[in-house]
């Protein structure tokens, strides 16, 4: 979705993926997410990563993460591009870069240490196509104004206009602090133009009115 020469098209990212269950934290295409790591299990995934594709997936378990358990995961989930680490006392310090969303396969157990997914790429080729998807900007921003009014959020929405139309869709779905099952709605979402539905939806939802 961007033009960096670390870009990852869709044929080369692999069919399997160690997987992050982090309850809570999402990543979508072209956004960038910052993780601490501390748990020694995943700080051996983040470090088999870094020695082979450099991606790893992102999902949600079905329920919430307990130390030493390996939890069940959501259908949905992003895969995300190591692009830097660093290293704080016993902690590794992250960040993921969005690549692209994927539907789990199969689930397995990585020596019973973390889950790996067999996934599929292919319902969300659309994350990786270069096209612009155009929607009436005006109208959108004049939903988010109103919606961070509403919520007391600090929110310029300037800054956000000259963000490209589909990128904006994925930004503020990183950005905008939605419950989780809200998030998880927008990740599910295969066609963009039901991502910016449903997105335009939870930003009335969440301002108790519609915008005419």
């Amino acid at each position: 979705m961007s033009n960096s020469i670390f870009d990852v098209t869709i044929v080369e990212l692999p069919s399997n993926l160690p997987v992050l269950p982090f309850s809570g934290a999402f990543l979508f295409p072209g956004t960038k997410l910052n993780l601490r790591i501390y748990e020694m299990r995943y700080i051996r995934l983040i470090f088999n990563a870094l020695a082979s594709s450099r991606l790893v997936g992102l999902v949600q378990p079905t329920q919430q993460d307990m130390p030493m358990k390996i939890p069940a995961l959501y259908k949905t989930g992003c895969a995300g591009r190591i692009s830097s680490f660093a290293e704080s006392g016993n902690t590794l310090l992250i960040t993921l870069t969005g690549i692209a969303r994927f539907n789990v396969v199969r689930e397995s157990d990585h020596n019973g240490i973390y889950k790996d997914a067999f996934v599929d790429f292919s319902p969300f080729s659309q994350d990786f196509e270069l096209y612009d998807f155009k929607f009436n900007k005006k109208e959108l921003f004049a939903k988010l104004d109103l919606y961070a009014y509403s919520n007391k959020i600090d929110l310029t929405s300037d800054t956000l206009k000259d963000i490209p139309h589909k990128q904006l869709l994925m930004t503020l779905a990183s950005i905008l602090p939605f419950t989780p099952a809200e998030k998880q709605a927008l990740l599910e979402c295969v066609q963009i133009q039901k991502f910016y539905d449903t997105l335009s939806l939870l930003l009335d939802m969440n301002t108790g009115g519609r915008i005419n």
